[in-house]
């Protein structure tokens, strides 16, 4: 007998359930997301196949009824490893979402829906299951989280390339958009910033290409003027006098495709990386920077902490 759902449950995972029951035309309910995905479908396929066996026994054909036989039980396997994909997806899905309360009642379009599981049930990975399953909670908990770009670019992606993304994820930082420093390149590599894994990143769609891009702090109003970067669970704060020059420093930018999946990692900050960009800001000049613990975002994206606990750089 299937355990009881709480109330608290059935929002998010009825959501769920609606975007799965969309996209695959199967009905799942919020406490047995386990059912067989395109029963029918395969069932026709496969009635299609009996009769042409059928028919080539008749005409004494047994060339033709070993390869229908053969094109029938590789129809049959793979059916079975997408139906596992799709379940494991399905499972990591439920599990980040099932305790969800910030959740819109917004529908996920449809077309996205068959689009992520036309891609996803040849995800085999279990990495990349995880990822998938990861945008799936995401898509439903905030539709259009994710564009379909994202998700024909991710198809693409190798465990590898993903795994080196999440690397670098590591190194993120966002003022306006998402970007990595490219200075001080040979220190750079002592942390594991290398060229050519960001020319696979490139490659792979996920960042800009370029390397003489540079991101700028202006003054403003001809005041001294307090600019802030975020970098994983940090904010930090550059306050820049009026008597320096404009201050930037060189870059790698993420795609969009790239901000949207960078969305879905738990990057882990590496402090020596903001020393070394506070080092290359001071180069012309002496602004003050600090960084301190970021206690909560804000639906407007505006950040809160504690003035108290910034640290200079």
């Amino acid at each position: 007998m299937d355990a009881p759902v709480s109330i608290d449950l059935m929002k998010p995972l009825t959501k769920l359930v609606d975007v799965i029951a969309n996209a695959i035309g199967v009905l799942y309910e919020p406490h047995q997301l386990v059912r067989m995905a395109h029963a029918e479908a395969k069932a026709d396929r496969i009635k299609v196949i009996e009769h042409a066996k059928t028919e080539a026994i008749l005409a004494n054909d047994i060339d033709k009824y070993s390869q229908l036989s053969a094109i029938e039980k590789r129809m049959v396997i793979i059916e079975q490893k997408r139906q596992a994909n799709i379940m494991n997806i399905i499972g990591v899905a439920t599990q980040l979402i099932k305790n969800e309360k910030d959740i819109t009642s917004e529908p996920v379009n449809p077309d996205w829906a068959t689009r992520f599981f036309d891609i996803s049930q040849d995800i085999s990975d279990e990495a990349m299951q995880n990822l998938w399953g990861r945008i799936l909670a995401g898509e439903t908990k905030q539709p259009g989280s994710y564009s379909l770009r994202t998700l024909d670019t991710l198809r693409n992606i190798s465990p590898e390339e993903a795994a080196l993304f999440e690397e670098m994820a590591n190194f993120v930082l966002y003022n306006g958009s998402h970007f990595i420093f490219n200075g001080s390149y040979h220190k750079l590599e002592q942390l594991g910033i290398m060229y050519y894994k960001i020319a696979t990143l490139i490659e792979a769609g996920l960042v800009q290409p370029g390397s003489t891009v540079r991101h700028h702090f202006y003054i403003k109003d001809n005041k001294p003027t307090n600019h802030y970067m975020s970098y994983a669970n940090y904010i930090v704060e550059i306050n820049q006098p009026t008597n320096l020059p404009t201050l930037s420093m060189p870059i790698y930018i993420l795609t969009q495709m790239g901000q949207e999946i960078y969305g879905l990692i738990q990057p882990k900050p590496n402090l020596e990386y903001l020393a070394l960009i506070a080092q290359y800001l001071k180069k012309n000049g002496d602004p003050k920077i600090r960084y301190a613990p970021i206690q909560n975002i804000n639906s407007d994206g505006t950040i809160q902490y504690d003035e108290e606990s910034l640290v200079d750089l």
